[in-house]
């Protein structure tokens, strides 16, 4: 990889409005994966200051957009928090906290992850700037349902049965659909 591309990986934030196992059409009939990523103001310095050192290299008059602006609540004020934009065409990998991966997860927004991405420039109809492609995502704590517990039903978390991520009922090789006796 030249010099042009900086691999980046960003602290612990949370996860708003990911498409990380679909991706999302409604503006791309292709498909985008995508993630916005929040952070303190203290932890994006050193992520912002790597993507900026980037732009200033690639750029020297200084204009062109930045993958990154500042938080605002339902009244137009700052929060203090930094939200990362990033995207790609390709399906980013999703890997578990130990580093494992991941499959057939649905990450909602809420999630706390980190993200391996890829910056790059780029110059395009007079606008000059820096993208965050998304290479692949690691769940801290997932977030996997309307707020968070068990799809919006109201569960909490008990003791007892966890699940593997393998499948638990044994698969019946006569049977091309479980419902079939129903």
């Amino acid at each position: 990889m030249d010099d042009k591309y900086v691999k980046l990986v960003t602290p612990k934030g949370t996860a708003k409005y990911p498409w990380l196992t679909k991706a999302d059409t409604k503006f791309n009939p292709d498909g985008v994966y995508k993630t916005d990523l929040l952070l303190s103001s203290e932890d994006a310095k050193p992520l912002a200051a790597k993507i900026k050192d980037m732009f200033a290299k690639h750029f020297p008059k200084g204009k062109g957009k930045m993958p990154y602006f500042k938080e605002l609540d339902d009244q137009e004020k700052e929060t203090g928090n930094i939200v990362f934009r990033f995207k790609t065409k390709n399906k980013p990998a999703l890997f578990d906290s130990d580093g494992k991966p991941l499959h057939n997860i649905n990450v909602f927004g809420g999630s706390q992850v980190k993200v391996s991405a890829t910056a790059a420039p780029y110059s395009a109809a007079g606008n000059n700037g820096i993208t965050l492609y998304l290479n692949a995502v690691q769940i801290i704590e997932l977030v996997s349902g309307s707020g968070g517990d068990s799809g919006g039903f109201g569960f909490t978390a008990e003791q007892g049965y966890k699940h593997s991520g393998e499948t638990d009922q044994p698969k019946d090789e006569g049977s091309s659909n479980d419902l079939d006796d129903f």
